[in-house]
Order: C-alpha cells, then sequence, then structure tokens
C-alpha cells in the first residue's frame, strides 16, 4: 500500500512515498462475507421482513383505531357535558304566568310556515 507522507523540510518541494509491505497474513485470509450472509436464506429472509412490515401496519391500524376510539369518546363526553349544561339552563327558565295572561299570542293558532315569493322587478321606467 503506498502512503503519502509530508517532508519535515516545508521547504522541499518533493514528496515522498513509504511503501508499507503486505503481510503473509493478509493474503492468506479469506473475504468476510458475514454482511451478506443473508442471501444464503433470501426467501425465509423475505418472508420475515415481510410479516414484519405486515405487524407493523397492522400495529399502525390498531393505534389509530385506538386513537379513533378514544377522540369519538372525548367528543361523546363532551357533548353530554354540553347538554346537561343547555338542559340545566333551560330548566332554570321560568315561564311566569303573568306573561302567558298578558300575551296577544293565540295558542290554537296554525304553526307559520314562510313561502317564498317572487319578486318581479319592473324596473324605472
Amino acid at each position: 500500500m503506498m502512503m503519502k507522507i509530508p517532508s519535515s523540510d516545508w521547504s522541499d518541494q518533493f514528496e515522498q512515498y513509504i511503501i508499507e509491505e503486505e503481510s503473509d497474513n493478509d493474503l492468506d485470509d479469506e473475504p468476510d462475507f458475514s454482511e451478506y450472509l443473508w442471501m444464503e436464506n433470501e426467501e425465509e429472509f423475505d418472508k420475515t421482513e415481510l410479516q414484519r412490515l405486515e405487524d407493523e401496519d397492522l400495529m399502525k391500524e390498531c393505534l389509530d383505531a385506538m386513537l379513533d376510539d378514544e377522540l369519538e369518546e372525548q367528543i361523546n363526553e363532551w357533548e353530554k357535558v354540553k347538554n346537561d349544561e343547555l338542559n340545566a339552563a333551560l330548566s332554570s327558565l321560568a315561564v311566569s304566568e303573568w306573561n302567558v295572561a298578558n300575551s296577544l299570542l293565540n295558542p290554537l293558532a296554525a304553526e307559520f310556515i314562510p313561502q317564498s315569493h317572487l319578486i318581479i322587478d319592473l324596473g324605472s321606467s
């Protein structure tokens, strides 16, 4: 292996090179394929990875469903509290007999249903 080493004399413009001798042990060793061992059982690896991905999707769906349920429960509680407050407010309203006796409204009258009327603009001329 060739390594570049700067010279100790900075005025010198030339670089010195040192060739590191390779040991006999480096040549005899087999390359390390440990990170490629998963390829030996590629089908099994694929199955386990697909199972892991399916499990992650299932966990995500369950978590989303749980969060939706909690949100729905909170909304239901909020609506119940709101309805209770409205019922309390309505029950506190009292209709006095004086208002009913002096009313000009006819309790036997038919319910008023507004009808749409077509307004025709004839123009000013």
